[in-house]
């Protein structure tokens, strides 16, 4: 009787931890997507009909394809190599700011388009005369095309931000290689040219990585003043976090866009808090290529 209660109790929990296992991997499999290579780009609408995330009703609603890598929130973690050692080690690849003797600032914007906040944000950046430069993901360029012209139209500049989203830092230079040249070829498609400014999401960057951009002849962009936007952060506080920290040549890092369920309300409202401020104070809002005198097509 007793070996019989034993087994019976066995039985239940390995039932139960079958039951949880197939749980977990089908929710693994519902949140992520497969970055293996696309040979035809015109499989991003079906991925983005298909995702399983609820969105707020956008204009065409559609979905914007999600970060792979998770939102900004979960995965900033601690760099597995300081920026800073990395851009003393590459100088001519990898750039934190600009001259400290120029009045000039660029804002930057990650993670777009998403027709709820980029549209937004070009109107302010309109209204004060205001240059950015935007890094964006290919898959959401692909989606939201004439975003893209936008920015470019309105004097913008336009860098990579991969096409997924991954963290680079727990992939390899062949995984990178392909997310640059995926969203290289959607920019040149849309616009014309290919970009060689690149931003790494979440900034995460190891020596391998930043050697293989230099080989591809790419601009590595970091940051040197961190919005914090990407917490959902009231507009009061963020602008708080940029002017307590601003410096000339410095580059601002916000975002136009991110996981599907994060507000960026407060980015939109801040800038106007924050341009006019700097304005006055004499500072100019210029792109990463005039910041830092470089090229920004291949």
């Amino acid at each position: 009787m007793k070996n019989k209660y034993i087994y019976s109790t066995i039985f239940v929990l390995l039932f139960v931890f079958l039951i949880a296992s197939v749980s977990n991997q089908q929710q693994k499999d519902n949140l992520e997507m497969d970055w293996q290579p696309m040979q035809d780009l015109k499989m991003v609408p079906q991925l983005v009909q298909n995702s399983k995330v609820n969105p707020k009703p956008v204009q065409n609603s559609k979905m914007a394809p999600q970060p792979v890598g998770g939102s900004e929130y979960h995965e900033r973690v601690p760099r597995p190599v300081s920026n800073s050692l990395l851009q003393r080690m590459y100088p001519n690849v990898l750039v934190l700011r600009g001259s400290f003797s120029e009045n000039k600032i660029a804002l930057t914007f990650d993670d777009g388009p998403d027709p709820r906040f980029t549209p937004a944000l070009l109107d302010v950046l309109k209204q004060y005369n205001a240059k950015a430069t935007f890094f964006v993901m290919g898959s959401r360029a692909v989606a939201y095309p004439d975003l893209i012209r936008r920015m470019k139209d309105e004097g913008h500049a336009i860098g990579n931000h991969t096409y997924w989203h991954p963290n680079l830092a727990d992939n390899n230079v062949a995984r990178m290689r392909w997310e640059v040249e995926q969203t290289e070829n959607v920019i040149q498609d849309i616009l014309g040219y290919k970009t060689k400014l690149f931003r790494a999401p979440y900034g995460a960057l190891n020596e391998d990585l930043v050697k293989g951009l230099g080989n591809m002849n790419n601009s590595a962009v970091g940051w040197s003043v961190d919005s914090l936007d990407w917490r959902q952060l009231p507009t009061d506080e963020i602008a708080r976090n940029v002017l307590s920290n601003i410096h000339p040549g410095a580059i601002v890092l916000m975002h136009d866009g991110g996981h599907w369920t994060m507000d960026l309300t407060g980015t939109v409202e801040s800038l106007h808090q924050i341009i006019p401020i700097l304005q006055k104070e004499g500072m100019s809002f210029v792109t990463i290529p005039e910041l830092v005198s470089t090229g920004h097509k291949k």
